[in-house]
């Protein structure tokens, strides 16, 4: 359902700003890692990731550390699972074969799915492999919006997520569809990689503080971004303060494609 910049600014914010008159569509993104969907008490619980998707109603959900059919989700795949209980699209990238299963990140879809990939990541030294999953919505109007998940290497050394974020550059740099890429990128704003990804996507995240550890936290390590600046503006953008669910907070995001 198509809904008007006018209407979403008068819901959230105490004026409406000039460009609020340009008129668009409003994308709700949720981007989250739900450590497989184990809580900070230890537990699995995928019904507490669910109940976070729903409280928000977001119309695209990025998720990383996603598991499918390994031993330590008792061969569930969560994914399916999600989807059951959003009623959403969805699209399982796998980054790797771990625990009598596969591992990565997942994608969840208000819109229908035209097109669904996966851009394997180089992996450097003892990193993990890692991936970005990627899908092509048709929004109503049939027009179409590229969406991707991704989760960058956890090492402290930089050197193999700067490689992947070099790959995500040179994928995307001469893509013409509007894009949001959304994920763990395991590094903060002021870091190398951060700054390469936004040589060419703008942070709709840019603002907001600290996403881990879930209970405390002090760094900003998801994030919400954006490509061709011209075609966005970031009408709203908050970190949730869910502290149970998984060892991240989500960060949701609301915008407008002009």
């Amino acid at each position: 359902m198509q809904r008007s910049i006018i209407i979403l600014m008068i819901a959230l914010l105490p004026g409406v700003p000039a460009w609020a008159q340009v008129q668009g569509q409003i994308i709700k993104v949720l981007s989250y890692n739900i450590h497989h969907g184990e809580n900070t008490n230890g537990q699995q619980d995928i019904a507490g990731i669910a109940n976070v998707i729903l409280a928000t109603n977001p119309d695209l959900v990025a998720l990383q550390e996603v598991d499918s059919c390994t031993n330590r989700v008792q061969k569930k795949d969560l994914l399916k699972e999600l989807a059951a209980q959003t009623g959403m699209y969805i699209y399982f990238g796998k980054s790797m074969s771990h625990d009598g299963g596969s591992y990565g990140n997942g994608i969840l879809s208000r819109y229908p799915i035209e097109h669904m990939y996966t851009i394997p990541l180089p992996a450097k030294g003892e990193g993990e492999p890692r991936c970005a999953a990627v899908v092509k919505v048709k929004l109503p109007g049939d027009s179409l919006l590229q969406f991707a998940s991704t989760h960058l290497d956890h090492l402290e050394n930089p050197a193999g997520r700067m490689a992947q974020a070099d790959k995500l550059l040179k994928h995307f740099s001469k893509d013409s569809l509007p894009l949001i890429l959304a994920g763990d990128l395991n590094a903060e704003p002021s870091s190398p990689e951060i700054s390469a990804l936004t040589s060419i996507f703008i942070d709709a995240s840019e603002k907001l503080g600290p996403t881990w550890p879930a209970d405390t936290p002090t760094q900003k390590l998801d994030y919400v971004l954006l490509r061709p600046s011209s075609q966005w503006n970031v009408v709203n953008a908050l970190v949730l303060q869910e502290t149970v669910a998984s060892d991240h907070r989500p960060v949701i995001c609301e915008l407008l494609l002009k």
